[in-house]
């Protein structure tokens, strides 16, 4: 089974979230261009201590104005028709709280013309035990942390290239870098994935 991350993927989520963070703090805040975090230009204490706290406040918000990752809407519906998905198999460590699984759905609603479903978790070790429970072989995820994590279960586990992961240049065997939903989905054609 093949599966897919939300946020950095198919949703480009940074863009309201910088938004929302100088809303509420006054200053540009920014992704670090190397590691997954944000950091204020200017030290910020408060924010350092609570910016985690308002992901899912940014999210409810403004998910509605997130734009979709450039060519992956389109490269979803391909997966879906050429691999004869029953539905995208969505997993993400977004809070699962009934207000962001609400907005998820709905800009997911607004986007797809293909079924779908999505799994919530906490974090990378959860997934990690949700592709074991689901039978998931394959899939793409924008952190590092978790693409390394979750490759031990995993027949390939892929890293879409983002600014905040390129630092990092170690990576186990099966974790492979793509630039796009499609790259991926030429690299299973290439390589005749079952589906």
């Amino acid at each position: 089974m093949i599966a897919f991350d939300f946020d950095g993927v198919i949703c480009n989520t940074n863009p309201i979230l910088e938004g929302h963070f100088f809303d509420i703090y006054g200053e540009n805040v920014k992704k670090n261009q190397t590691i997954y975090e944000f950091k204020t230009v200017k030290p910020n204490p408060c924010f350092d201590e609570t910016y985690w706290q308002e992901i899912p406040v940014a999210i409810v918000n403004y998910q509605h104005i997130a734009p979709a990752v450039h060519g992956s809407i389109e490269a979803l519906e391909a997966f879906w028709v050429d691999y004869d998905m029953d539905y995208i198999q969505i997993i993400t460590a977004r809070e699962s709280s009934l207000s962001v699984k609400q907005v998820t759905y709905n800009w997911c609603d607004r986007h797809f013309r293909f079924p779908y479903k999505i799994r919530y978790c906490d974090n990378s070790e959860d997934k990690q035990q949700i592709m074991l429970d689901m039978g998931v072989d394959i899939f793409v995820d924008d952190r590092f942390k978790t693409a390394q994590c979750l490759s031990s279960v995993l027949s390939v586990s892929y890293l879409f290239n983002q600014p905040w992961n390129k630092r990092d240049t170690k990576l186990n065997d099966n974790v492979q870098r793509i630039n796009s939903l499609w790259e991926m989905k030429h690299d299973l054609d290439t390589s005749q994935y079952p589906g």
